[in-house]
């Protein structure tokens, strides 16, 4: 190893020069190709309704507020697919969120 330096210091042994070569590029590696774009078409909806005109909210007893919740949520033990049948006779728009 030694004797391989003390030659390349004193110019007895010096490296070949290899060409480089050219780099092929098929297309351009910053286009991008595949994009997906989806505009929304309904968003959050929130009924709103006057109580100016002399219409007041009527208060509900708590379980009658669970059975009117039944109907609008899926059961613990119901299947998805049963949720959107029983909706679907009921003609009840459905919405599934994340």
């Amino acid at each position: 190893r030694d004797r391989v330096q003390k030659a390349l210091k004193d110019g007895r042994l010096k490296f070949g020069e290899k060409p480089k070569q050219q780099i092929k590029i098929d297309e351009d590696p910053l286009q991008i190709s595949d994009a997906s774009y989806v505009e929304s078409v309904e968003c959050l909806m929130v009924d709103a309704m006057d109580l100016s005109g002399g219409a007041q909210l009527v208060s509900i007893p708590e379980n009658e507020y669970y059975e009117k919740m039944k109907v609008v949520y899926p059961g613990a033990e119901e299947e998805l697919i049963d949720f959107l049948q029983r909706c679907k006779l009921n003609k009840s728009e459905v919405m599934l969120c994340p």
